[in-house]
């Protein structure tokens, strides 16, 4: 009898460090699929949530933390506006400030379409945030350069997007 404890404390300890490590599995999973893997496994291992999360509670994360970057992007791009002088600069903020009030809007929708289920709508609409920054950096392809605070706010919005795409492509 002492011998079947010991076999089922054992069966259970196995199942739990498995499923451990099928949860750590799906972080790496995901991120190894990712534009930025740096980014994704940072951002997804960095926040207490993505314990035991599911790929739509992944999902969910990677929303909220784009929004987030997103938001602070923009925060920036609307300072660098106001302390530009360069006429071409303030041309160039002005057209990024749409480009991530744009982003920013793609993104706010993102909840819904993940909680009802349509997955290639949050693929279709996450990639339409994803093309918002990317269209900024653009701007800069002559001088003068994008300030690098900005080019780094971009590659990490970029970044915290793609595990979108990833997941709902997984979700599918």
């Amino acid at each position: 009898m002492a011998l079947s404890y010991k076999f089922l404390l054992v069966s259970l300890l196995s199942i739990s460090f498995t499923l451990t490590n099928v949860r750590a599995d799906l972080i790496s999973d995901v991120c190894s699929k990712a534009l930025k893997p740096a980014i994704c496994l940072s951002a997804l291992r960095g926040d207490s949530r993505s314990k035991g999360a599911n790929l739509q509670g992944l999902a969910t994360i990677s929303i909220d933390l784009s929004l987030k970057n997103m938001q602070s992007a923009h925060d920036l791009v609307n300072t660098l506006l106001k302390q530009a002088t360069d006429p071409k600069l303030k041309t160039r903020y002005s057209s990024c400030l749409e480009n991530y009030n744009d982003g920013i809007d793609e993104l706010r929708g993102l909840p819904a379409l993940l909680k009802s289920g349509d997955y290639s709508g949050l693929n279709i609409h996450a990639s339409a945030a994803l093309d918002d920054p990317s269209t900024c950096d653009d701007n800069f392809s002559g001088p003068p350069a994008e300030a690098p605070q900005l080019k780094a706010a971009s590659d990490k919005v970029q970044g915290l997007i793609g595990i979108i795409l990833v997941i709902s492509n997984l979700l599918k």
